[in-house]
Parts: C-alpha cells; sequence; structure tokens
C-alpha cells in the first residue's frame, strides 16, 4: 500500500490540481477560482515533497532527500520564484483605470499605486499570481517527484478528470446554464476558447492509452472512454473551427506514431485493440456531443468543415486593425506594458477614428494573443510568461540528445512537446486561449511529461 500511494497519490494530486479550472470556472469567478488553485497548490507540494516516487534500492526518506536536493539545485525553481513575485506584484498593483480631469476636461487613463512596477486593472491580477504558485508546484512535481509510471498515471487521471468535466459542461449546456452555453459561443467577447485545453488533455490522454495497454491497466479502461472520448467532444463541442481543426491534427499525428509504437512493443495484437478502445471512445464522445449540444452549434461547426470558411468574414481586418491599437500601447510602455486587463482602455486612445466604427461591440480582447500579452505585460511580463517554456525545451532537447544515443523507438509521450506547443503557440496568434488558466496548466504539464519520456543512454557493461 505504502508503494501504491508513494507511486500514483502525488500524481493525482496534480492532475486535480491541473484540471481543477475546468471543473470550476464556468460556475465562479476569478477570485474564487484563485483561491481554490492556492489551497490545492499546497497539499500537492506536500505529496510532491513527502511522497515521491521511489526508485530501485530507494527507502522513501532517500527519495524525500533526492527531490529535494533537485528541487532546490534547479534553476527553474528559482526563475518560478521571481514570477511568482512579479505576478504578485502585479496583484496588488491596481488603481488602473479610466479616470477624468476635471482642469484640462480630458479623459486618461490613470496608473496603479506604484507607477514603475507592473500593474492591473481590478482583480485581474490575482488569479495569474493563483496559477504562477500553482505552476511552480506542478513543474517541480513532475522534474523530481513522478517516476515513469506515475507520469502516466497522471496522464490518465488528468486526461479522464478532463474529460467529466467536458461531460459535466455537456450537461449544463443541455440544461441552459449561462457560463456553459457561453463556452459553445464561437466569437466570443473575450476571444478564449477552453476547447484548447481538452485538445492539450486529449493528446495526454492518447499516450495514456498506449500505457494502459503496455502497462496492463486493465481496470483502467473505463476511465479511458473520459480520457479519449471526453476531452475530444469537449475540444470540438468548445472549440471554433479552427481550433477543433488544429487539435484534430495533432491527434492524428500522434494516433499514427503511437501504431507504429504500439506493433513494435504491444503483444497479442496491442496496437489493434489500443486503436478499437480508443475509437469507440471517441463514438461516444460524438453522440454525447450530438445528443446535447444545440443542433445549430453542431451543424455550425460542420459547415465551417464542409466549406472550409474557418474565420469570420472580417476577421483578418479587425485582428490587423486591433494588432495596431496593441502595437501602439506596448510603444508607450515597453517595459511593464500597460497593465493587466487594460486592453478596452488601449483601444480608447489608440484606436483610429475608423477603427471604432469597425470595432466589434461586446468584445473584450484580441484576436492575436500574443500582440495583446506584449501591450498589457511589457517585454518583462512577455519574458516572465515565457521563461517555464525555455526551460522545458532546454530539458527536452537535452534529453532527446540521450534518447537518441540510446538507439530505442521512443516513447508516444515524447511527442507530447513539439505537439502540444506547437498546437498552443499557433493558437496564440488568433485568440487569447493560450492565456486561460486551464490553458496554461495543461500545456506545461504535457511538456514536462514529455521531456522527462525519452529513454536513457544504455550504459555499456564491463567485466
Amino acid at each position: 500500500m505504502q508503494k501504491f500511494i508513494a507511486k500514483f497519490g502525488c500524481a493525482a494530486h496534480l492532475a486535480v490540481m491541473t484540471v481543477a479550472p475546468l471543473f470550476l470556472f464556468p460556475w465562479v469567478g476569478r477570485e474564487t477560482l484563485a483561491v481554490v488553485m492556492l489551497w490545492l497548490s499546497l497539499p500537492a507540494a506536500l505529496w510532491s515533497m513527502l511522497e515521491p516516487s521511489v526508485r530501485g534500492g530507494e527507502h522513501l526518506h532517500d527519495a524525500r532527500r533526492r527531490v529535494l536536493r533537485g528541487m532546490l539545485r534547479d534553476p527553474l525553481l528559482w526563475a518560478s520564484a521571481v514570477i511568482v513575485i512579479i505576478t504578485g506584484v502585479r496583484a496588488v498593483n491596481t488603481g488602473i483605470a479610466l479616470a477624468y480631469n476635471a482642469e484640462t476636461a480630458k479623459w486618461f487613463v490613470a496608473e496603479g499605486a506604484f507607477p514603475i512596477l507592473p500593474g492591473s486593472v481590478g482583480d485581474a491580477g490575482v488569479l495569474p499570481f493563483a496559477v504562477a504558485v500553482a505552476l511552480t508546484v506542478l513543474l517541480q512535481g513532475h522534474r523530481h517527484s513522478l517516476g515513469l509510471q506515475a507520469r502516466m498515471a497522471y496522464l490518465l487521471t488528468a486526461s479522464a478528470l478532463g474529460g467529466i468535466s467536458a461531460a459535466v459542461s455537456h450537461l449544463a449546456v443541455f440544461c441552459g446554464q449561462p457560463g456553459a452555453l457561453a463556452l459553445t459561443e464561437t466569437a466570443n467577447a473575450a476571444c478564449s476558447f477552453v476547447g484548447l485545453s481538452y485538445g492539450l488533455l486529449l493528446l495526454g490522454g492518447t499516450v495514456a492509452l498506449v500505457s494502459a495497454f503496455e502497462f496492463r491497466w486493465n481496470l483502467a479502461m473505463l476511465l479511458l472512454v473520459f480520457s479519449v472520448g471526453g476531452t475530444a467532444a469537449g475540444a470540438f463541442a468548445f472549440s471554433p473551427a479552427y481550433l477543433s481543426a488544429g487539435i484534430g491534427l495533432a491527434e492524428l499525428l500522434l494516433l499514427v506514431y503511437s501504431f507504429v509504437y504500439s506493433r513494435r512493443n504491444l503483444q497479442s495484437s496491442g496496437e489493434f485493440k489500443m486503436l478499437v478502445v480508443g475509437g469507440m471512445a471517441i463514438v461516444l464522445g460524438g453522440l454525447m456531443t450530438a445528443a446535447l449540444l444545440p443542433e445549430a452549434a453542431v451543424s455550425g461547426r460542420i459547415d465551417a468543415y464542409a466549406s472550409q470558411a474557418f474565420f469570420a468574414e472580417r476577421f483578418w481586418a479587425t485582428r490587423a486593425m486591433l494588432s495596431h491599437v496593441a502595437l501602439k500601447a506596448w510603444l508607450s510602455h515597453l517595459w511593464i506594458g500597460t497593465g493587466l486587463g487594460s486592453f478596452l482602455l488601449d483601444f480608447r486612445f489608440h484606436a483610429a477614428p475608423e477603427a471604432w466604427a469597425a470595432f466589434p461591440r461586446g468584445v473584450a480582447a484580441m484576436g492575436n494573443g500574443w500582440w495583446q500579452l506584449l501591450a498589457e505585460r511589457g517585454l518583462v511580463g512577455f519574458v516572465a510568461f515565457a521563461l517555464p517554456f525555455g526551460f522545458l525545451l532546454f530539458t527536452y532537447g537535452r534529453r532527446l540528445v540521450g534518447g537518441v544515443l540510446a538507439w530505442t523507438l521512443p516513447h508516444p509521450a515524447c511527442l507530447l512537446l513539439p505537439l502540444g506547443l506547437a498546437l498552443f503557440a499557433a493558437t496564440g496568434f488568433f485568440d487569447c486561449s493560450p492565456m486561460r488558466a486551464d490553458a496554461l496548466l495543461a500545456v506545461t504539464s504535457v511538456m514536462a511529461v514529455s521531456a522527462a519520456s525519452f529513454p536513457r543512454k544504455k550504459k555499456d557493461k564491463h567485466g
């Protein structure tokens, strides 16, 4: 029992923290979600340090010392601490708002309490701070606390919970819950779609499908219905056509490689059994979407595929106009940006007169998340956002070399980083989904698992 808890208890806690936003955000506000994420980070951190996976020949106290030394020597931990400080300062440095100067009879944007520090509008910085804390715990857990089977158990648990949350959201849509109905809108005001998170979890669930057959986790087959079918349904139902098409392409590439890997490593026609289970799960997910989603939402997505009209008629013109606004806003506050959540304020003062007529009513964000991130957070915020990805890419590249030298076929998990990061980065050029809390937790998790999944170089045996 001690070995079972050490191997899978930590993975389960990290998985719950990863998918918590998917369960909560349609029902609660940003402040409540931030409080929940902070509280979930505490037990996840304790499990990562006190119940890590135990390697062969180790005792639990040896594993704890190894994990603690590894964390303290990990430069990503200290970089994450700096990011937490930056996001914390931004969360408390509020006060950025539209104000009126009676003496000059002009409107202006009031700066935060500390103008030389990063700031935010209202409570816009609270959730990013909580996400930064959760990411610190999550990445350290993946990099130091989880072994091979524990990482696969994490993917299985996270994707299964994600699939269950998709099923719950489908039921909420069927019942007419406003927060859930907003998820199905392909042109929402925030230009932010939860389908990206479900797509990333779908990739993780596909790898978990292979591992379930590889490790003979027969009791996990029911969970795989949610891991693959539920997340696939969520990716289709809660994404615009261009995003779901990108997810489908990434999933197809991963499935092809998984079949090749399974054909070489699984016994008793395991590769065909894997395809049958995965195919049945996707069919069940499709039936759930067809039964619970409004007919107009399903037919609209199918028509977009059939006509290849993935973007609205004025999408590119509006995107170019708003990108120009973001550029001017960024140049006015090069280093720290104009403040988190300040896009609408930037538009008021930097948009050309003709842009007002073309600006879509109710839109609170733009169709280019990377420009908006740069404008609101500046170079300091952009570097802080990209820093964890840089560390994970470095780790992946270093272990890729060792994996190539091992002369073995890499596990399908090794494809999670290039496919997940490509999907994540490409989406940011069309909307603001990569800035979502659930998307950040999902993409960094699959990247960290992927970087740790390469086979080690085989050592020569002497004597």
